[in-house]
């Protein structure tokens, strides 16, 4: 049976069918300018050596000098470090990728820093000092002492003699020895690392992250003198000429695998 509807409602069912259809369309159209999908955002690459200082706290040295000014304390162990009055800071420092990196600049005559790191090697140790040399040893008068700890008859003393070679002492008169190419020396920035292990008695020099120079002519234990950076505290004299950066101390012969991860943390 068929049933007529009365006029109201019809009237009522077409205003709502053609909102619906207006309600639709404006869907539709809305949809059809939004993207299929959300639109990946923007990686963020790491900036350049932004591990560095961390790598270097994360190998648990017993003292981490950074230089950012002429006097201060170690990132690790709380050891105090001060400056003749002709230590000066320069920036940019060593290029580990921390931005307004500072480091220490040595004149040649007088330049010196002392710090209360005293001894903490006892059978094995190594060091780390970023460098760049003014001039070349061979050009400075005397030898460019870059740290250590020095000591009569039981050196740990990291440095650059008259014959452009770098030298690493860790017993009356005995180092282990490396000639970097005298091209690449001034003006340029190098990561320098020693490492003494008295038991092996294997101690090696590493340049930039590499091996350059390894022996094993051991070295003696229980190092117990100051730690010092651009001159020794014991064969004076020796000043440093030119800056130094990032300097650290182990009690530990670092390994090989070490040395690359510290370097390689500034080029990831």
């Amino acid at each position: 049976m068929l049933y007529s509807i009365p006029m109201h409602n019809r009237i009522a069912l077409s205003v709502l069918a053609l909102f619906t259809i207006a309600s639709c369309s404006q869907k539709k159209s809305s949809d059809s300018t939004a993207p299929s999908s959300a639109a990946p955002a923007a990686s963020i690459s790491p900036a350049s050596g932004g591990n560095f200082v961390q790598t270097v706290k994360d190998s648990k040295p017993i003292a981490y000098f950074r230089l950012e000014s002429t006097s201060g304390t170690s990132e690790i162990g709380g050891a105090a470090y001060t400056s003749t009055s002709s230590v000066t800071n320069a920036t940019p420092g060593a290029p580990i990728g921390v931005a307004d990196n500072h480091s220490a600049v040595f004149n040649n005559k007088d330049g010196a820093i002392t710090t209360t790191q005293t001894g903490g090697v006892a059978t094995a140790g190594s060091m780390m000092a970023w460098v760049k040399l003014a001039d070349l040893p061979s050009k400075s008068g005397h030898i460019l002492y870059v740290a250590g700890i020095s000591q009569n008859g039981n050196d740990f003393d990291l440095q650059f003699e008259q014959d452009d070679v770098l030298r690493f002492f860790t017993a009356a008169g005995g180092a282990v020895e490396y000639k970097p190419d005298p091209a690449s020396l001034v003006g340029s920035w190098h990561m320098i690392l020693a490492t003494l292990d008295t038991g092996s008695k294997q101690r090696a020099i590493y340049w930039d992250g590499k091996l350059a120079k390894v022996d094993a002519n051991g070295g003696s234990p229980n190092k117990t003198g100051a730690f010092s950076i651009g001159e020794s505290t014991v064969f004076t004299g020796r000043f440093f000429n030119g800056e130094i950066d990032e300097v650290a101390l182990w009690n530990r012969a670092l390994s090989g695998a070490d040395v690359q991860n510290l370097y390689n943390s500034t080029h990831p």
